[in-house]
């Protein structure tokens, strides 16, 4: 079908523009008549022939440019057309090189199809006879299929040569090949992810949301700022998850190791241990059976190898770390109670107060048996060093007041002392300075003062002493019993308390010797005193008109401002900035007053002891006690303040040690644990809390874990207050005056 009507549109243009052609030209065209017969095709030849002659003998201007054809009607469509293929061809070729000028106009018949003549003839030439029959119309209907865009030559005459180029034109053709295989994708848009987000925190008023927010605040102004302020509450404790803890890891240098051997008979050990000196002594063992082994020594040529390995550097180093070593096989599970990596679960549903002490172990060596802890100073840089000083705590002879030391403790190794100084007299005092933390600060029982260096190992050399007093500066001579660094213009001093009542102030200078200054010298006190009514009457003449300075404590906000307690129970309030006399005298004990100690959560709370068998709680510029523990008729040593927990206080008796929980009750201790066998000197809390150090008379040093108490709470202070303004339920005076000091905490900018 498509065949046919292409054929019809061409027949029909080609008829009309012979027809206009001829028309123009004054030209008659011989009837044509188209018959198969093939001898009739020769006559039909010299038709057109004539017909051409007549073309080119007519008047009109004929400009060589192309042919024109003429094609058959449509009277017969389906007759055999090749009679006249020769013809048409003639016909063709003319057409492609005349141009027809009428009028000086160019009025040539465009050309329908934009074959190439040279291209037919050459076809058409290489045809035979059988293949030209009936190939010339088939040729021009296939050239006609083309896009005229495409064509450059068509071969009009051959017909399976053209089917057969333009299938491979179209097979060559881009778009002609096979199409490839696509991944089909498809794009979405994907899920928002929000990198910052600013919450309004507005409301257009008249919405719903509006009148929430306005609902809110109202009952925000009512419970606050109105009368809901004074309405009914009540404190409870709640209990939360535990905090993840993320450990870390680190790699280190690959330890290098080498092997080495040698072969030794038993003969050449017989003969070298004939050689020797053989030397044996019995030591004692630091345990409760007092036993004894046999330990046996060689020497060569008589030289001793205990004294050559103990003037060793190197081996002290080493042996302190293989002590450590083998010390951690045996306590490594109480180190890590020791360094809180063991807690209690919060949300244990069998949690039970019981405020238990739990021996962890004792620090205990055979220099110091026998000798009394006096007391006891961590480092300030390494809370894993210990500070304890060995004399003379409780009256004794003035020939058993012959010796005196101090040892450096590490929780590394609870066996054997890290450094180890030993003195003719007894140690009274110790504490390590806070700037420079590799300094030691010993007081000694006749007013002498040391500065020791304990980063040094060789501890042969005169103590490894920084520097000490000298007689000419320092003139005391009696017990010096506390001990204290202070920081004035960011420069540290020393001040000593000692008990003929001399406060010393000393400076490290370049030389050997430390730069003292006398400070004051207290005075006894005569009447009434501000605070307790304890009334000092002068009823005979006392052979010392100076007390005796028990106790020493620097302010904890104002760095000039220090406190002295004496065994007149007063404490004299002194500054730096006024030497040789005291600004204000509190009474607070009918007795010696041992400790003065400032809560770590305010710096106007403080608690005293003394020898009238009371811990008193007192606030500045209140001249009364707060609260008062009683324990028996026992006279306490020492107390101090639970640096994790604000309402928790130990405190030490003669043989038993008292834990105070102020939330809970005041009235007697949360717990007690007694120690008949021996009598306490100190206690003392490790710098996380959760530990706590009992010296004795006997050299030994307790380390007790805290088991079984309350969890810190999360506002200390406002814990601490809330039990104060408990205790003062009765005192409704005192409690009125509390209130209108206003906030007794620290503020953010003040350090403790």
């Amino acid at each position: 079908m498509m065949k046919e009507k292409i054929i019809k549109q061409w027949k029909t243009a080609a008829i009309t523009e012979v027809k206009s052609d001829v028309e123009n030209s004054d030209i008659n065209l011989p009837p044509i008549e188209l018959k198969k017969d093939v001898a009739k095709s020769k006559a039909n030849r010299a038709r057109f022939k004539e017909f051409i002659k007549e073309i080119q003998g007519t008047n009109k201007k004929i400009i060589e440019r192309k042919t024109i054809f003429v094609a058959e009607n449509d009277a017969d469509k389906k007759k055999n057309l090749a009679y006249y293929d020769r013809n048409i061809y003639n016909i063709l070729k003319l057409r492609k090189q005349t141009d027809i000028i009428h009028n000086g106009r160019n009025v040539t018949p465009k050309f329908l199809t934009e074959s190439d003549i040279t291209d037919v003839e050459e076809s058409y030439t290489n045809l035979d006879r059988k293949q030209r029959t009936d190939s010339l119309w088939d040729i021009l209907v296939d050239s006609f299929r083309k896009p005229i865009d495409r064509v450059d030559s068509v071969e009009i005459l051959d017909v399976e040569t053209t089917i057969r180029h333009i299938k491979e034109d179209r097979k060559a053709h881009p778009s002609a090949k096979k199409p490839k295989n696509f991944i089909k994708l498809k794009l979405t848009e994907t899920d928002d992810v929000i990198l910052y987000e600013s919450v309004s925190l507005t409301e257009l008023r008249g919405t719903e949301e509006a009148t929430e927010v306005e609902k809110y605040n109202t009952d925000y102004e009512y419970l606050t700022k109105g009368p809901g302020k004074n309405r009914r509450t009540c404190n409870a404790e709640v209990q939360t998850e535990n905090i993840l803890v993320k450990s870390r890891s680190s790699n280190t240098e690959r330890i290098k190791k080498q092997d080495q051997e040698s072969f030794v008979s038993n003969f050449e050990m017989f003969d070298t241990y004939a050689d020797l000196a053989k030397r044996t002594k019995e030591i004692q063992l630091d345990d409760e059976s007092q036993s004894k082994f046999e330990l046996t020594t060689y020497s060569k040529e008589g030289e001793n190898i205990d004294e050559v390995l103990n003037a060793n550097q190197n081996f002290h180093l080493s042996s302190m770390i293989l002590q450590r070593l083998l010390a951690g096989n045996i306590y490594r599970e109480r180190q890590k109670r020791f360094r809180n990596m063991i807690e209690r679960n919060p949300l244990d549903l069998n949690l039970k107060y019981l405020y238990r002490l739990q021996n962890l172990w004792t620090y205990k060596s055979s220099d110091t048996q026998g000798k009394n802890v006096v007391d006891m100073s961590w480092c300030r840089s390494n809370s894993d060093l210990l500070a304890v000083g060995y004399g003379t705590y409780y009256y004794c002879e003035s020939k058993e007041r012959n010796s005196g030391a101090v040892l450096i403790w590490s929780i590394k190794n609870p066996v054997n002392p890290e450094r180890c100084y030993r003195y003719d007299i007894p140690v009274t005092a110790v504490e390590f300075s806070s700037q420079n933390p590799q300094l030691l600060a010993v007081a000694l029982y006749d007013g002498t003062v040391e500065v020791l260096d304990v980063t040094d190992i060789n501890i042969n050399v005169h103590h490894n002493v920084v520097a000490k007093s000298e007689r000419i500066t320092s003139p005391g001579f009696e017990p010096i019993w506390q001990i204290q660094w202070i920081t004035l213009k960011d420069k540290e001093f020393i001040i000593t308390a000692s008990q003929d009542g001399r406060i010393m102030k000393y400076e490290i200078a370049t030389g050997p010797f430390l730069v003292a200054f006398h400070q004051l010298r207290l005075n006894r006190v005569e009447g009434t005193v501000e605070a307790l009514n304890v009334e000092h009457k002068k009823s005979f003449i006392e052979a010392d008109r100076h007390p005796q300075a028990l106790c020493l404590r620097k302010h904890p906000l104002t760095s000039d401002i220090y406190f002295v307690g004496t065994d007149e129970g007063v404490i004299h309030v002194c500054s730096m900035n006024f030497p040789h006399q005291h600004l204000n005298a509190l009474q607070v004990h009918n007795g010696g007053v041992y400790v003065i100690d400032y809560s770590p959560f305010s710096p106007k709370i403080f608690l005293t002891t003394g020898s009238d068998w009371v811990i008193r709680l007192w606030i500045e510029d209140i001249l009364e006690p707060i609260i008062e523990l009683y324990d028996g008729f026992q006279s306490f040593h020492t107390a101090q303040w639970s640096p994790v927990h604000s309402t928790i206080i130990a405190s030490c008796t003669e043989n038993s040690i008292q834990i105070w929980d102020l939330r809970r009750k005041s009235q007697k201790p949360a717990s007690v644990r007694r120690f008949e066998s021996r009598k306490l000197t100190i206690v003392k809390f490790t710098p996380c809390g959760r530990s706590l150090l009992i010296g004795d008379d006997q050299g030994n040093v307790d380390v007790c874990s805290l088991e079984d108490f309350p969890f810190p709470p999360h506002f200390q202070f406002d814990e601490l207050q809330r039990a104060l303004f408990k205790s003062l339920t009765n005192k409704q005076t005192l409690e009125k005056q509390v209130r209108q000091l206003g906030h007794l905490g620290y503020e953010k900018e003040q350090k403790r």
